[in-house]
Order: C-alpha cells, then sequence, then structure tokens
C-alpha cells in the first residue's frame, strides 16, 4: 500500500478478521482496501473494518464502503465498521450512516 496509509489485518478469532487502517483513504489507497477486504469473503463470516486512525475521508472512501458493504451482503459475510470521529461526520454530513452497520469499537464490533 502507498506510504500514506496502512493496512493492518489481524484474525482476533476464526470467525473473524480485522482490517485497521491507517492514514488517508484517497484516490491511490481506496482500490487497495477494497482488495484487502475482498481477499477475505470467502470462508470469514465476519469483517470488522476499524477506520478510527483515518485522517482523510471523502467521497472515494465512502463509494469505497458503500461498494464493500455490497459485496459482504452478497457474499453472505457480516461488515462491521468502527468510523472514528472522521468518517463518523462524513456519514452523517452525506446522511449515509444508516447504510452501515456501525459500532463504536472494535470490541463492540466482534460481539455485534
Amino acid at each position: 500500500m502507498p506510504e500514506h496509509v496502512r493496512l493492518r489485518v489481524a484474525r482476533p478469532a476464526q470467525d473473524c478478521v480485522v482490517l485497521t487502517v491507517n492514514g488517508e483513504i484517497d484516490l491511490v489507497s481506496a482500490p487497495e482496501l477494497a482488495a484487502a477486504f475482498e481477499e477475505y469473503l470467502d470462508g470469514t463470516p465476519c469483517v470488522v473494518v476499524d477506520l478510527t486512525d483515518v485522517t482523510f475521508f471523502g467521497s472515494l472512501g465512502l463509494a469505497t464502503l458503500v461498494r464493500m458493504t455490497a459485496l459482504a451482503e452478497s457474499s453472505g459475510v457480516r461488515l462491521a465498521l468502527v468510523p472514528g470521529p472522521l468518517v463518523k461526520r462524513t456519514m452523517e454530513l452525506t446522511r449515509t450512516a444508516e447504510l452501515f452497520t456501525v459500532y463504536e469499537s472494535v470490541a463492540d464490533a466482534r460481539r455485534g
């Protein structure tokens, strides 16, 4: 991934993958995030995307999350988002929060 964003993958339980994003979700990094997400659609019933440390999030990031949500639904995977203040604010401004399953923490998302 580009240096302005880092993606960390953890599997805290057999049935759950946590993707943690640090940095900017932009034109360069959005496709990388989508590709990483798609990698876990087979054989993982739950994917948690932790966006609490995202430093830039605009319309392309939002479009990526919409696409990821549609892919998860069609694959029978539960997608849980932990948006953090910046992503949460973008969702509020665009009135799109109801499109996603949102949690306050990774622990809450895993239990969800």
